[in-house]
């Protein structure tokens, strides 16, 4: 964890925000913050294929597999994480993020990341809501939404919804 928020802050003392685009979040900062809070390399699928698009990463309670014949086991996948580069905001990427989880039957929450920012939404039994569960900023966690502190949890709300054993249950 304290890797992740020295590549943070060097992105943001040295670097255009511009310049961090999607691929360099994910790979450097989401990633690593997954794998730090349990999850197996063999769970996460990178650009998972989808009606619509391309899941930047689902998460899956067992290694995604695809058999002869195309069929896979999305059943099993749990997470949808949407990232974006880290001058790009995530008001809207949660539509996005939402529309390819209505795709895994299964899927509990959809995390949108820029690798700083994060916001998690969880499935309800009416859907996924419009308003984020929970909110991270890696560079000043707090215990609520600053922007929704009456409604939104703050960053340990983030972490325990994105240890794999709370995605699995």
């Amino acid at each position: 964890m304290k890797r992740i928020r020295l590549l943070v802050n060097y992105y943001v003392d040295c670097q255009y925000p511009s310049d961090i685009r999607e691929h360099e979040a994910l790979t450097f900062l989401i990633v690593p913050l997954l794998i730090a809070l349990g999850w197996a390399e063999h769970q996460p699928k990178i650009e998972l294929g989808v009606s619509g698009g391309r899941v930047d990463i689902a998460g899956f309670r067992r290694p995604f597999i695809r058999k002869p014949g195309g069929a896979c086991n999305l059943d099993d996948c749990t997470l949808i994480v949407e990232s974006k580069g880290f001058s790009q905001g995530l008001t809207y990427a949660s539509v996005q993020g939402q529309t390819y989880a209505n795709q895994f039957p299964n899927c509990k929450i959809v995390l949108m990341s820029n690798g700083f920012c994060y916001k998690a939404y969880s499935r309800s039994e009416d859907g996924f809501s419009n308003k984020p569960t929970a909110y991270l900023n890696l560079l000043s966690p707090t215990e609520t939404y600053p922007l929704d502190p009456t409604n939104v949890e703050g960053a340990l709300e983030v972490f325990r919804l994105l240890l794999p054993s709370n995605s699995f249950d």
